[in-house]
C-alpha cells in the first residue's frame, strides 16, 4: 500500500448513511488513503449503552455524548488535524440548525467540509442488518417502518456531497469517493 496522504488544508470528512449503508466500511478505506483522526460515534455509545439505541437513557444522553464527540472534532481541528466523523447524522442534517452548526465548527476551524453518503437499497440495507447481529439492530427489524421514517436511506443533504453507492464493488465505490475527497483535500 502507499503512503497515506496528509490533506494539505484540515478537512472534516462526514461519511454519514443510514447504519448498515456501509459508511464505516467506506470510512476505514478512506483511513487508508488518508491521514486524519478517527471519530464514530459508536466508539462513544458502546461504552454505555452498546446492545441499544432505543432505551431512553440512552435517547436522553444521545445529545451529549454527540456534543462530546464534535467537541472532540473541534479540538482536533484547533490543533491542526484533519478528522473524518463517521457518523450516521441521518436526522441531523434534516434540521438546518445543525447544519448551519456543522458548517461552522468546520469553517471556524478553517476547514473544508467534505460530505460523503455512504447508501444502499432497503433490501440491501436489511440483509447486512440482519448478517452484522448486533443486538442493537433487534429494534430496527421489529419496527422496520419506523426505523425507514426515522432514518431515510434517501434524505436530502443540503451540502454539496457525494452519494456513494454501497452495493457498487467496494473497490469502485471507495475509488469514487477517494477521488472525490482527493479534489478538495489538495
Amino acid at each position: 500500500m502507499a503512503d497515506r496522504i496528509v490533506p494539505t488544508r484540515k478537512v472534516l470528512v462526514l461519511v454519514m448513511g443510514v447504519a448498515g449503508s456501509g459508511k464505516s466500511t467506506l470510512a476505514k478505506a478512506l483511513l487508508e488513503r488518508m491521514v486524519c483522526v478517527y471519530l464514530d460515534n459508536n466508539f462513544i455509545a458502546d461504552a454505555f449503552y452498546a446492545n441499544t439505541r432505543t432505551d431512553p437513557q440512552y435517547v436522553r444522553l444521545r445529545p451529549h455524548l454527540y456534543s462530546a464527540l464534535y467537541r472532540i472534532a473541534e479540538e482536533n481541528l484547533a490543533v491542526g488535524n484533519s478528522v473524518l466523523l463517521d457518523v450516521p447524522h441521518v436526522k441531523d442534517v434534516q434540521d438546518p440548525k445543525w447544519c448551519d452548526f456543522i458548517q461552522g465548527l468546520a469553517d471556524g476551524r478553517r476547514a473544508r467540509l467534505i460530505v460523503l453518503r455512504s447508501f444502499c437499497s432497503e433490501d440491501c440495507l436489511r440483509k447486512r442488518l440482519s448478517e452484522r447481529k448486533e443486538e442493537r439492530d433487534a429494534w430496527k427489524f421489529d419496527n422496520w417502518e419506523e426505523f425507514c421514517r426515522r432514518e431515510p436511506i434517501d434524505v436530502t443533504i443540503p451540502f454539496e456531497h457525494m452519494d456513494i453507492d454501497m452495493e457498487l464493488p467496494l473497490q469502485i465505490a471507495v475509488e469514487r469517493a477517494w477521488n472525490y475527497v482527493l479534489d478538495r483535500i489538495r
